[in-house]
């Protein structure tokens, strides 16, 4: 499978409304990607009842040891929370078909976490 694209909305000086963008429904399995360039914010919904957290790989290694990943939450039932900007040397995917992608997962899955991803 693939991992569902988020697409990055540009923000203007007119504004963007956060209410009225589409979110995007992450992959249940793969979970979801976006295009960096390190001025992107990730805008992460959880519509469902219950919490859950997002995780936001990071393919990075510093002499031999892998950076960390970024745990998001828990987020709680109706959670909106505003994320990033991500430097591309630390969450960018380095190589491959995804080159310049941040990966963004949801811990156990489940559709009922979406995104929006917002260029500043």
């Amino acid at each position: 499978m693939a991992r569902t694209n988020v697409p990055v909305v540009q923000v203007t000086r007119t504004g963007v409304s956060a209410l009225t963008a589409a979110d995007t429904v992450p992959h249940t399995t793969d979970g979801a990607k976006f295009s960096n360039d390190g001025a992107v914010m990730l805008l992460i919904r959880n519509s469902g009842a219950g919490a859950h957290t997002v995780t936001v790989q990071t393919p990075r290694v510093e002499e031999g040891l892998a950076v960390a990943e970024l745990s998001v939450g828990p987020m709680a039932a109706g959670d909106v929370w505003l994320v990033g900007p991500f430097p591309p040397e630390t969450f960018n995917q380095q190589s491959g078909a995804d080159l310049g992608y941040v990966y963004v997962d949801v811990v156990g899955g489940g559709v009922e976490v979406k995104f929006q991803a917002h260029r500043l």
